[in-house]
């Protein structure tokens, strides 16, 4: 079902982008659960390790293949330099000499067609070593397509919402800008009636003249983000020269209640994909290790064989055969050894390598709980001080048509507004990117979308 709604969705926006580009569209409106459904789709990484764990699944069936007996046919052709013979000479029979003929017994040239029968029955752990190898190598793909998920899910929401917030930024200098033109015009017809020295309209300018550089400048802010976005969502047969992405969705703020540090930390060592593998690299460690203990063991096998088609075999020859075997090495220079005692430190190296990736998770964990909850306390923070700012350049800006004021007190207010409304996005942008890197901490980057069903959107 996942599929098909994938499918459409990409037909549909690749048919958009078409219409797009014919009839000279310049935006191209998307929210992002349709960006998160069209990067899964279109993105090549994700495609590639969707066929490493196919491939991963085919050694594992393999690998379970190893426990069966093989069964398999051949053909020979042999060639003799002479025929195979028995008699000749002669026998003293009374007084006369008798000769013995000679037998053929087996012709010089043999063909022959059968079936053979080979089954390993004890092989001292190496099948159950590489069944279990076999295991561990479909679970380290599955973790490696579960952390590359978390990795394009943080980089969607770092990208999406980032050209989010650039537009948001756009619009507050847009606003900075249109509100310093308009104290212009103000500061130039006061001047021209008199009741303000020229050094008012020309700070006025200044402040205009920064006002649109900023606004400029974060235009093309949005054009660098943009791209970003772009290279995320499309398919590699679709061009989005031109068009121009419009993200519907907005900065968030989730209204539930986010759980505690230690069910943050619980979750991370469960779940992290990243620390799991380490686990993946110990059972791979341990069915190494077995494997070479398997080295000293005998390996027995039963064996059958059955000639079901021949040309010029001897009829004294047996058509059909049974038998068993054992192998045993006594002596290989002391390899088996050494390389039983490398299987053995690198178990160890690996019980290390986890203590150490144990405590990086908790410490990531804790790292970004506590910025999460410092980016919305920052975020919060601003209620009071935005309704503030906006009374004081009220008050300015009134004053200053009166003639009591200065353009100073004016464009100083208009830059603490602009100025704290771009801090709370800011704000409102980490904590949506930490909220998605502690999804991803936990192996569960996917319920994003589900925390932005249950959060309040930022709107200018």
């Amino acid at each position: 079902m996942k599929k098909i709604i994938t499918a459409i969705l990409t037909i549909f926006l690749t048919a958009n982008f078409s219409f797009a580009l014919e009839t000279k569209v310049e935006k191209y409106e998307i929210d992002f659960p349709t960006a998160y459904e069209l990067m899964f789709n279109n993105n090549n990484s994700i495609k590639a390790i969707l066929e490493e764990i196919n491939a991963k699944k085919y050694k594992k069936n393999a690998a379970i293949g190893e426990f069966m007996p093989k069964v398999g046919m051949n053909a020979t052709f042999v060639h003799f330099d002479k025929d195979i013979q028995v008699g000749g000479g002669s026998i003293p029979i009374m007084s006369t000499t008798v000769p013995i003929p000679n037998l053929v017994i087996q012709e010089k040239n043999v063909t022959t067609f059968g079936f053979t029968a080979l089954w390993n029955v004890f092989t001292g752990g190496k099948i159950l070593a590489l069944n279990s190898a076999a295991r561990a190598e479909l679970a380290g793909s599955n973790l490696k397509y579960k952390s590359l998920s978390g990795n394009l899910t943080t980089r969607l929401v770092e990208r999406y919402y980032g050209l989010a917030l650039a537009q948001d930024v756009a619009e507050v200098r847009k606003m900075v800008k249109d509100s310093t033109e308009e104290h212009l015009n103000d500061a130039k017809l006061l001047e021209k009636e008199g009741m303000i020295p020229k050094s008012e309209r020309l700070h006025a300018e200044v402040a205009y003249k920064q006002a649109k550089k900023d606004y400029d400048a974060a235009i093309k802010d949005i054009s660098i983000v943009e791209e970003g976005v772009k290279n995320l969502i499309k398919d590699d047969n679709v061009d989005l020269t031109g068009i121009t992405i419009q993200p519907l969705s907005h900065l968030f703020v989730y209204e539930g209640k986010i759980a505690g540090l230690n069910e943050w930390k619980k979750s991370a060592l469960e779940n992290n994909p990243e620390f799991k593998q380490t686990e993946v690299q110990k059972k791979l460690a341990q069915a190494n290790y077995r494997a070479h203990v398997a080295n000293y063991m005998p390996t027995v096998s039963i064996f059958a064989y059955d000639v079901a088609a021949q040309s010029h075999l001897a009829s004294q020859l047996p058509r059909f055969g049974v038998g068993a075997g054992v192998n045993f090495m006594l002596f290989d220079g002391f390899s088996r050894y050494n390389n039983l005692k490398a299987a053995d430190a690198l178990r160890k190296e690996v019980k290390y390598a986890t203590f150490a990736a144990k405590n990086d998770v908790e410490s990531l964990v804790v790292k970004n709980y506590n910025e999460l909850l410092k980016y919305r306390e920052e975020y919060e923070s601003t209620d009071k001080t935005i309704e503030s700012a906006q009374e004081s350049l009220r008050c300015a800006m009134l004053a200053f048509k009166e003639g009591y004021g200065t353009s100073l007190a004016v464009t100083d207010a208009q830059t603490m507004l602009a100025a704290i409304k771009i801090q709370r996005l800011n704000a409102l942008y980490k904590y949506d990117l930490k909220l998605a890197e502690m999804l991803a901490n936990i192996g569960e980057s996917d319920k994003i979308l589900e925390y932005i069903k249950n959060s309040k959107e930022e709107k200018l």
